[in-house]
């Protein structure tokens, strides 16, 4: 049986563009809300992103499905009269635009609040609302980069690695859709307006967990390639491929030695010290091991004894393996041209949203008459709010 849709009845108005905006109005949307993207006239820029396919991007498609767009030239009183309407009957108002821009523009917090005093705005940006950084722009790579993660990322002898996939903006988008849902369970028992500050960086770094601690006490990291530092988990080349493999623990180690035949180690050997002290040993052997055997046959030896492992796929053989779970692990959704595009599915099963709309690309401004409509009432009967 089907759950409820988790947001019906929530308004989103998202004025955003890339990845981690989008991406945050996308799961909205997913979830039941409706969500309307506002685009300057010809569209958000990222509808030009490669890869272009029938003269649709892949990219903006991967990031919008499920939405309304309409389109607005906030330099222009009268649009940004019709934006403040908007959000008199809106819940949430979502953007990544630069710092100081809503502000600039008309529709910063306190015009969104005089127009609706129960409005959530949330403002991802790079680095904060506030602090010596605010001002600085900033893309995924950028953000890596001053993470410090890359630093931990590569061979010991090797320069720092970027991560290959846009990692900071989609964690980014999911702390922002966390923050829309607690700020909407907040306004449940205060229906004040709320300015909710998202920024990348702080997004991406809380991926550092413990290392966090570590280097506040001085302890710096080691680069060790795919070698997990604390436990024995580690990928190896077999003869056909790689495998990760992970006996991690003092009883899965001792029957991890005796499958690759060092039984002297399982008697001999704690775990503790093979992490610690024979970790180069451990890692000799086991390269030349899995060297002389096929990828298949280690991973069901490994398998049969209940110790983690796994192969280490090519792009193209992961993806099809995702698609043919046949669950929602990825969904076809239409662009405008009407081609259908293979995109990463939803965040959650739960309270999914229904309708025409939810696997389906707006075009630019394809709601204006729609969006725009609903208001015009409103319009013609009040004078707009002041900015």
């Amino acid at each position: 049986m089907s759950t409820p849709s988790a947001l019906p009845g929530i308004r989103v108005l998202e004025l955003t563009h890339a990845i981690a905006g989008p991406h945050t109005g996308q799961i909205l949307a997913d979830h039941g809300a409706d969500v309307i993207k506002v685009e300057p006239p010809g569209g958000e820029l990222a509808r030009g992103a490669m890869p272009m396919s029938d003269g649709d991007s892949t990219y903006f498609a991967a990031q919008n499905r499920g939405k309304r767009s309409v389109v607005l030239d906030l330099k222009d009183p009268d649009d940004l009269a019709v934006l403040l309407r908007l959000a008199e009957g809106s819940d949430v108002v979502l953007t990544n635009y630069s710092v100081d821009v809503p502000d600039r523009l008309g529709w910063g917090f306190e015009a969104l609040k005089a127009a609706n005093p129960s409005i959530i705005m949330v403002h991802i940006t790079g680095f904060g609302s506030t602090g010596a950084d605010r001002a600085l722009l900033a893309f995924d790579g950028i953000i890596q980069g001053l993470s410090g993660i890359p630093q931990m990322t590569g061979l010991p002898d090797g320069d720092p690695m970027f991560i290959g996939t846009f990692v900071a903006d989609h964690l980014t988008a999911y702390r922002a859709a966390m923050a829309v849902m607690m700020a909407l369970r907040v306004r449940d028992a205060s229906p004040e307006a709320q300015f909710v500050d998202v920024n990348m960086m702080t997004s991406y770094m809380g991926l550092l967990a413990h290392d966090i601690h570590e280097s506040l006490e001085g302890r710096p990291y080691m680069r060790a390639g795919n070698r997990v530092p604390v436990s024995i988990a580690n990928t190896y080349a077999a003869r056909d491929g790689f495998v990760h493999l992970a006996p991690v623990g003092p009883v899965k180690w001792e029957r991890f030695c005796r499958a690759v035949g060092r039984p002297d180690w399982a008697e001999c050997l704690s775990y503790d010290k093979a992490v610690l002290t024979a970790r180069d040993e451990v890692d000799e052997y086991l390269e030349q091991w899995c060297r002389d055997r096929e990828r298949a046959d280690i991973l069901t030896l490994m398998r049969d004894l209940s110790i983690p492992c796994g192969p280490v796929r090519e792009l193209s053989e992961a993806v099809r393996h995702l698609d043919e779970r046949g669950d929602d692990s990825v969904v076809r959704v239409t662009s405008p041209a009407g081609r259908t595009v293979a995109v990463p599915g939803p965040l959650t099963s739960v309270g999914l949203g229904d309708g025409p709309r939810r696997l389906r690309v707006p075009a630019v401004g394809e709601h204006d008459d729609e969006v725009l409509g609903e208001i015009r009432a409103r319009l013609r009967d009040s004078p707009p709010p002041t900015t």
